[in-house]
């Protein structure tokens, strides 16, 4: 059976932590897609026993945890330190497979 991109993304992020860039990469589909894709997961999920988790993206320079951030896009710049090397927010889902 044929798996749709979601599920797909899905299956990814229940093996391993993945940013949005390794999740376009595995996927073969454009990073701005999978950003819309993984906000779709993310309520899907929520419906059921599974979760998608995101570890937030954090400053490189300042350690700053961008930890109230709603959007799945990693930031421009850091507000403590005002830096732009950013790490990307990393994605998983945790829980009961469907």
């Amino acid at each position: 059976m044929v798996q749709t991109i979601r599920q797909r993304i899905i299956t990814f992020l229940r093996r391993e932590t993945l940013s949005a860039r390794e999740l376009s990469g595995l996927a073969g589909i454009p990073e701005k897609e999978v950003l819309d894709h993984l906000a779709h997961i993310a309520r899907s999920l929520a419906r059921g026993p599974s979760r998608l988790v995101v570890n937030p993206a954090r400053c490189r320079r300042c350690g700053f945890v961008f930890r109230h951030r709603s959007r799945f896009t990693a930031p421009g710049r850091c507000p403590e330190c005002r830096h732009t090397a950013i790490s990307e927010p990393r994605f998983e889902v945790r829980g009961p497979a469907a």
